[in-house]
């Protein structure tokens, strides 16, 4: 190889080489940022991000939501528990009505 030939190849490889590191300087900005634990978002992001904060209406409505879903779920445990008790009713020996008694032919009871 030449002079003029290592000459250019190290003044490639200087230059790809100062390329790269300008290339890579934002990412690795970001991520020295994220390690700091720093975020800086744009402020548009920002003030979307503390427009939604700002919306307790959708807070209190979810928690009146799930404040009804708890009261259904109670009324439907309640039911359950009322079908069972009558189910329980009909399996006991005395709770059972006259009209399911079977009668004979000649008008009395077996």
């Amino acid at each position: 190889m030449t002079e003029l030939g290592e000459f250019a190849m190290w003044l490639a490889i200087g230059a790809g080489q100062v390329a790269f590191w300008v290339a890579m300087t934002p990412v690795i900005r970001a991520l020295a940022d994220r390690l700091r634990g720093r975020r800086d978002l744009p402020a548009d992001v920002e003030a979307r991000f503390h427009a939604l904060e700002q919306r307790s209406p959708l807070t209190g409505e979810t928690d009146l939501v799930h404040q009804h879903l708890l009261e259904l779920e109670e009324r439907l445990d309640f039911a359950e528990r009322m079908l069972a008790r009558a189910d329980e009713a009909d399996r006991l020996p005395g709770a059972r009505m006259d009209t399911e008694r079977e009668t004979t032919p000649s008008g009395g009871t077996r």
